[in-house]
């Protein structure tokens, strides 16, 4: 498997790094804003020389990178936040005070509560991942940011944008088996579905694996009928 960097929308690029040990994709995101850029996410700090490379080929060169926001405080998600200033970085506060005190001074900002508007994106928290878990919404794309929230962690990859049946069925099918397996998570996590319902999400941006274009509400509710269903 192989690193990999596509646009996935006009303004906005995925860049995927394959990481051998989980045999799982890690995602992160770049959107263009005017003549500058925001990210969202970065992988992990050994990926860092292809993550580089992909910010300097997108043309996010680090004077023109504006914001970098975190949907959560996992290595595979900050594990380049040290690449830009902290005054750049941004992680809810309830993940910010779960971090050490070395891995705090990379965060210049926090924001809190369950949701609200960050420079130029929206967010919500998301209950069940971590403290601090959120999805970001950007309305002028239409596209959501959702973290580890809903994500396709080892699956295979196939198209890296698309409607992508064949691993919807797959994640409904591995929700029915986790919610008699730990359904306290399953519960929160259904709440989080509820949470993203909305905004009128075009394309779901996940943080591992494929990203799914196309009748995602409708994904969305089968999950949480699929969880609610005894």
């Amino acid at each position: 498997m192989t690193n990999m960097t596509t646009r996935i929308a006009d303004s906005i690029w995925a860049i995927l790094t394959y990481e051998e040990a989980w045999k799982s994709y890690i995602n992160s995101y770049v959107i263009a804003k005017n003549n500058t850029f925001l990210l969202i996410d970065s992988h992990l700090r050994k990926h860092r020389p292809y993550f580089q490379q992909a910010l300097r080929q997108i043309g996010a060169v680090e004077e023109r990178i504006e914001q970098v926001y975190f949907t959560h405080r996992h290595a595979d998600h900050i594990g380049n936040a040290d690449l830009f200033p902290a005054r750049n970085c941004w992680i809810h506060l309830d993940d910010y005070y779960e971090l050490d005190d070395f891995s705090q001074n990379l965060f210049g900002h926090t924001f809190t509560g369950s949701g609200g508007d960050v420079p130029h994106l929206r967010f919500r928290q998301l209950p069940f991942h971590t403290e601090g878990s959120v999805a970001f919404f950007d309305p002028e794309t239409r596209v959501c940011f959702v973290g580890d929230h809903v994500c396709f962690f080892a699956a295979p990859l196939g198209e890296v944008v698309g409607y992508g049946a064949e691993q919807r069925q797959a994640y409904l099918q591995f929700v029915q088996k986790w919610k008699q397996q730990e359904p306290e998570k399953a519960k929160a996590f259904a709440e989080g579905l509820e949470v993203l319902l909305e905004w009128p999400i075009e394309l779901l941006a996940t943080g591992h694996g494929p990203i799914l274009q196309g009748d995602i509400s409708t994904f969305l509710k089968q999950t949480i009928e699929m969880v609610r269903t005894k």
